[in-house]
């Protein structure tokens, strides 16, 4: 018997009470980046059982797998963006739970690495994170988030007649006025109050 053979087939059939049965008892095998697979199997199938608690703290161990692959194994810049996918899906799984303020500042970190050369390509993965930030009450990463991301929209906007487009990134700055307000950074709140003014003068 196999039990990766079992799992497989146990969730390509939608049994997956008896697929996390089987991926349980293979976190411990394989090469690091199988073992990174068997925490999203997991992951996936206590998400389709509606055991989302569970999940998150799986896409937490399948973000930390990536993070601890080495540069040999997979390219830094990939690996960064998919523990961020992971990272993003075990927040969203783990909301109410006690574990979820650890959570968010590894998160945070993973965030980080991801913006460190900028928002372009990263935008729905930027107002994710400030919107969940800001729910979180931590007002000044949100502005960061807000703002960075609707830098990138900006120069999306500026070259292209997308008015949905142009519209999103008048209230992302509008929203990192408010969240760099509430967080004690007056001085970007101008800013982004004068980035969305302009944007709605160029319409």
């Amino acid at each position: 018997m196999s039990d990766l053979i079992d799992a497989i087939a146990a969730e390509a059939l939608g049994d997956f009470s008896k697929a996390l049965e089987h991926y349980a008892k293979l976190t411990e095998s394989g090469s690091p980046l199988d073992r990174v697979g068997i925490f999203q199997a997991l992951a996936r199938c206590a998400e389709k059982l509606g055991h989302l608690k569970k999940a998150g703290a799986w896409r937490r161990k399948a973000g930390q797998g990536y993070l601890a692959l080495k540069d040999e194994e997979m390219a830094p810049d990939e690996r960064n963006y998919l523990a961020l996918v992971e990272y993003r899906n075990a927040v969203q799984d783990l909301h109410g739970d006690p574990s979820l303020p650890m959570v968010a500042k590894e998160y945070a970190s993973v965030l980080k690495d991801n913006f460190a050369e900028g928002a372009e390509g990263l935008t729905h993965e930027g107002l994710f994170a400030a919107e969940f930030f800001r729910a979180l009450g931590d007002h000044l990463t949100a502005a960061k988030y807000f703002f960075d991301t609707a830098e990138a929209m900006s120069e999306q906007a500026s070259t292209a007649s997308d008015r949905g487009l142009r519209d999103a990134t008048v209230l992302a700055y509008e929203l990192a006025m408010e969240s760099a307000t509430k967080g004690g950074r007056p001085d970007v709140a101008r800013v982004a109050q004068m980035r969305a003014y302009d944007l709605k003068q160029s319409k």
